[in-house]
């Protein structure tokens, strides 16, 4: 019975959360409130789970310790639940690092160079480089911050509403698709590599066919949307030496280094054996030392603090790290209570087949968003040995499927993705609208990507 409350508390939670833009409740309160409440009421019948999941581990603390409601209680904060904290804190630390580090690259001007580049008359020619700029971009960076970035971007290029929420759709797909194929592209993916069961190089071989063809085949079905030229605003509002001091080449050291950095983490984690966000907080730490440098005549603290910052502070900030971490508490209490290994018994029962838990995945992750699915599917099947021969074994199909199936489903609605609701605060986008104009056309793309997918594996 108090498995099932705790099941029903999460999915009413996560409902309210994937329809935040109707209720207007704040997403990380709720994720907070339930992640917290499914612990507490793990607790009072923590016995029966703990000799469940733990029956050895338990034995042993029993034999040492005299069995109380206070070392019961310790043992489930110290043994249970810290484990999942702390995989939680791993991948905060490392997103705040790398938005951190797109933070100071923005501020000093480094991508005002884009504004000019991309103001160009041809409205499908327009599309298709914004979208593979966004690609590439959310390769190196988490999904949301890009798809952030190049609406400002976009929007201070384009002036028409409607060619502004077209272009707002395919900036989402493309940084979804483009953070799906690494793993520090994206929440999702940057989760699995941190438990270890995807290794970079392999990650990135096996998705980027999927995800960069379905990124074309639904560019190919957006650009009928599209028609005669761009139109471009009259004026932008360029830097002009009062936000940004640096020179060109200072601008291009910064991009160099940032992109750099960002792609060594996995080389550095792979040779040094630590944990992701160490690698990214030596990036940050040596983009920040560059900036001292190169604004050491202008006191850069002072100066820092005059700058045009990115506007992102409602969807990265304290609140994606509390909505991160109470998603992480809710899924660990579901693991730890036995729902999803009973739900990994009926699925390996009755489906066992890779494609259908990515269909699955990818129609819920639609709906509910994307985090939480992802992460019970991690926590719902068992690495295998390597050597096993089956799609659970590092860097199987399963693990990629789960990333590229998560990461499409959050396109087919925009409720299933972060980056999805900030596009959809940015450019007030109608979900009526959205679903009779990209929802088929994200659905074609995604059968495509998945026939890829199947032959390259």
């Amino acid at each position: 019975m108090m498995t099932l409350i705790i099941v029903a508390v999460l999915l009413t939670g996560y409902l309210l959360m994937s329809t935040g833009q109707v209720n207007h409740i704040n997403r990380a309160a709720v994720a907070m409130f339930c992640g917290v409440t499914v612990w507490v009421l793990y607790v009072f019948q923590s016995g029966d789970y703990l000799q469940l999941m733990h029956a050895d581990e338990y034995a042993e603390f029993q034999q040492t310790e005299q069995t109380t409601g206070l070392t019961v209680g310790y043992f489930v904060a110290n043994h249970v639940m810290m484990r999942y904290v702390i995989e939680a804190c791993s991948v905060i630390l490392f997103l705040i690092a790398t938005n951190t580090i797109l933070e100071v690259m923005h501020n000093n001007g480094v991508f005002d160079s884009l504004i000019r580049w991309l103001r160009m008359r041809s409205s499908k020619r327009f599309l298709w480089i914004l979208t593979l700029l966004t690609f590439l971009i959310s390769a190196n960076v988490d999904n949301l911050t890009t798809a952030i970035l190049m609406l400002s971007i976009m929007g201070k290029i384009v002036g028409n509403h409607r060619q502004r929420i077209i272009y707002a759709c395919a900036i989402l797909v493309a940084a979804n698709l483009g953070g799906a194929f690494t793993v520090i592209g994206d929440m999702t993916s940057l989760m699995l590599w941190v438990r270890g069961v995807v290794t970079a190089s392999a990650f990135a071989q096996g998705l980027v066919l999927p995800c960069l063809l379905t990124m074309v085949v639904f560019n190919l079905l957006l650009s009928s949307l599209l028609y005669g030229n761009v139109e471009v605003r009259s004026f932008l509002n360029e830097y002009r030496g009062d936000d940004s001091l640096l020179a060109p080449w200072q601008k291009s050291v910064m991009l160099v280094l940032g992109i750099a950095g960002l792609w060594s983490i996995p080389t550095f984690s792979s040779v040094t054996h630590f944990p992701p966000f160490i690698g990214a907080l030596c990036v940050l730490a040596l983009i920040w030392v560059i900036e001292g440098i190169f604004t050491f005549r202008s006191n850069g603290n002072l100066f820092f603090v005059r700058r045009d910052h990115l506007r992102n502070t409602e969807f990265i900030g304290i609140q994606i790290i509390l909505y991160y971490l109470g998603i992480t508490l809710g899924v660990g209490a579901l693991k730890e209570c036995g729902a999803l290994d009973a739900a990994c018994h009926w699925l390996t029962q009755y489906v066992h087949n890779v494609y259908a838990y990515g269909a699955i995945t990818g129609l819920m992750s639609s709906v509910v968003d994307n985090v939480p699915f992802v992460m019970a599917g991690m926590n719902m099947f068992d690495m295998d040995p390597v050597g096993a021969g089956t799609d659970f074994v590092q860097n199987g199909a399963y693990w990629q499927m789960l990333s590229y199936c998560s990461a499409v489903g959050g396109c087919l609605l925009y409720v299933g993705t972060l980056a999805g609701h900030a596009v959809v605060e940015v450019e007030r986008i109608r979900l009526s609208w959205y679903f009779r104009h990209i929802s088929w056309r994200m659905l074609v793309a995604w059968a495509a990507g998945m026939l890829v997918f199947w032959l390259t594996h």
